[in-house]
């Protein structure tokens, strides 16, 4: 069955408000004089074609996620088996058929079904899902779909601009656009300033040269500062980024072992922040971080091994300065368990130098237990191997496209009807001011 959305005048048509939205500000600041809109008319069809063209170029690697999950509930002594079914968004991450998504959107899945953009429906497989990073990898047994071109994370500024494509509540590619605000030290996240709904959850994050820089993380999992959600879908002002270059590390482990084998260190450590003294016994803080002390040591720990001990002030590990407790953490557990490193350190006023070995972290210690597909029986009438239930999962889904489809389609309409409207105004005489 199919129902590919890829044809340039739906994405035109789709597209047309987004780029307005972009350039509403030059308009207005022109004073709404037309002359100027009849100068800029040209870029914006220029403006629209290259944005047509980056959909098209990318759209084929995001793929709808359709989970359908089981609970069973206990009302007055009666049990019953309830069923409910979301839709996420997912990115091919490689031809063997790894798709990455983030971990809300497949959380207690009992049946999950892959939608591709030529239409064709692939019974999904979870590999791993990790809820500390909020990245869980799924796999399809066949794939005739183009991989995702995976970018840098590390080489995004603040003031790029990113396209973001996602399958929120269903319609296919729902998309905008947003403006790198930069990296998040408090838990290593792209910030992006986008109007999203709530369920851009795993939505696809590229550059526009057509690669992918992250996930959109889940909100209710990690909150954007500033952000506000009215909880009924409208638009939260910025959003959180997984990195790419986190996702691959994370993936890459997901798919070797079906879980993420953190590296340990061993220590607790805590901000030092800049301050004032006021009246010579007062510190006012000023808000800035200026390095982390040890407040505590774990026994048996790689750390303790090295002779770090609490009071110590850490300054870099292999060269990198550790200014910020999330920067250590993120740099220690993306490093494979066995790994050699350098740390420096103060102590009192004498800096010193040590190398240990960083260790598995402990199971006590681990992310949180991962709800994978709920296990059922040969006799269950609702077992995810029963055909007739992926079928009709298929058909609920092609339902609601269709719903979709037809809401789009009056909105495409009545958006032509006014630009047709302003298309029909008559030019500025000479000399006019336009106001």
């Amino acid at each position: 069955m199919h129902g590919s959305h890829s044809n340039p005048q739906f994405w035109s048509g789709h597209l047309r408000p987004m780029i307005w939205a972009a350039l509403l500000a030059c308009l207005w600041h022109a004073g709404g004089d037309q002359r100027v809109h009849a100068q800029t008319t040209p870029y914006l069809h220029s403006l629209e074609r290259e944005i047509v063209s980056l959909v098209e170029r990318v759209e084929p690697t995001v793929a709808s996620v359709i989970v359908q999950r089981k609970f069973i509930n206990t009302v007055n002594g009666q049990t019953f088996t309830d069923w409910e079914r979301s839709i996420g968004t997912g990115v091919v991450l490689h031809r063997n058929g790894f798709i990455i998504t983030t971990a809300g959107v497949v959380d207690h899945a009992h049946d999950i079904l892959v939608n591709f953009r030529n239409g064709r429906y692939r019974r999904g497989h979870l590999v791993g899902v990790d809820q500390l990073s909020d990245i869980a990898v799924i796999r399809v047994d066949s794939l005739e779909t183009p991989t995702a071109r995976l970018g840098n994370s590390d080489d995004v500024r603040p003031g790029s601009w990113v396209l973001v494509l996602n399958n929120a509540h269903g319609f296919p590619s729902s998309m905008t656009t947003g403006i790198v605000n930069g990296l998040r030290e408090e838990d290593v996240m792209i910030q992006v300033s986008a109007v999203v709904g709530s369920a851009y959850s795993g939505g696809a994050v590229f550059s526009t040269n057509g690669r992918l820089l992250g996930l959109v993380a889940d909100p209710h999992r990690v909150q954007a500062p500033g952000s506000v959600d009215s909880g009924a879908g409208e638009g939260r002002g910025l959003i959180a980024v997984i990195p790419i270059n986190r996702v691959k590390t994370f993936a890459r482990q997901l798919i070797e072992f079906g879980e993420i084998r953190r590296s340990w260190l061993g220590v607790h450590v805590e901000k030092i922040w800049e301050s004032v003294t006021v009246g010579g016994d007062r510190d006012i803080m000023l808000g800035a971080v200026e390095g982390m002390v040890v407040s505590d040591v774990y026994s048996d720990s790689p750390a303790m091994q090295v002779g770090l001990r609490k009071g110590d002030v850490l300054h870099a590990v292999n060269g990198v300065t550790m200014n910020h407790p999330i920067v250590l953490a993120e740099f220690v557990t993306t490093l494979p368990v066995g790994t050699r490193i350098e740390i420096k350190f103060l102590r009192g006023d004498v800096e010193h130098t040590a190398h240990t070995v960083l260790a598995a972290q402990p199971k006590t210690l681990a992310a949180p237990a991962s709800p994978l597909l709920t296990e059922e029986g040969p006799d269950d009438p609702r077992s995810g191997e029963d055909p007739r239930l992926i079928q009709q999962m298929i058909l609920e889904h092609e339902r609601e496209l269709a719903a979709h489809r037809i809401k789009l389609n009056q909105l495409k309409r009545l958006l032509d009807e006014r630009m047709r409207l302003i298309g029909q105004r008559s030019p500025v005489r000479s000399g006019d001011d336009g106001f």
